[in-house]
């Protein structure tokens, strides 16, 4: 009987050290899912893309050109995309002295109703917004994913490329961000 008795304490024993693994195993999975977003090189190449304003104006890459923009790509459907929009207008806040700008570009299909109204909740209204009407820019830029945020050199280069959420209160991607400044 003593057998059985041990037997029958060592499968739950068993089975608690499965389950401890299987937690260990999920907590690293999520700490490595977990680290910040970075900014991927590019091999410098020039931005030709147009984007239009909110009276209809076509405005071109090259306009963007003599300060380093970030070219942020959104959509008001995208939650990561509306959740990161204050923080893209805190940094342009914050970096607009170290000649710095960012330019927010919609992909809506809906349009600049759609837009103002995401722009007026969010209260980012500061931000420079641009429409991708028929998302030829996004094509020619190659964006894939929302958001995507690329950096343009001050002549009008693509030098590096974010896919997916930043957090723009990390210093670590504003550092990224400030490096290119000095080039």
């Amino acid at each position: 009987m003593n057998g059985t008795a041990d037997a029958q304490r060592r499968v739950p024993d068993k089975f608690a050290i499965t389950i401890r693994a299987a937690l260990v195993a999920m907590f690293a999975l999520a700490a490595g899912a977990a680290t910040a977003a970075e900014f991927t090189p590019s091999t410098p190449a020039p931005m030709k893309f147009a984007v239009h304003d909110r009276e209809g104006g076509l405005h071109q890459g090259e306009e963007f050109r003599a300060r380093v923009t970030l070219v942020h790509f959104w959509a008001t459907w995208c939650l990561p995309c509306r959740e990161e929009l204050p923080a893209l207008k805190s940094l342009q806040d914050d970096m607009r002295g170290d000649r710095v700008r960012v330019v927010a570009i919609s992909i809506d299909r809906l349009g600049w109703p759609a837009i103002d109204r995401t722009v007026e909740a969010l209260d980012v209204r500061d931000l420079n917004v641009f429409h991708d009407i028929d998302r030829q820019a996004a094509k020619v830029l190659a964006v894939d994913a929302l958001p995507t945020t690329i950096i343009m050199d001050a002549e009008g280069r693509e030098v590096a490329r974010l896919r997916g959420q930043g957090d723009w209160r990390e210093p670590a991607l504003r550092r990224a961000i400030l490096s290119h400044v000095a080039q």
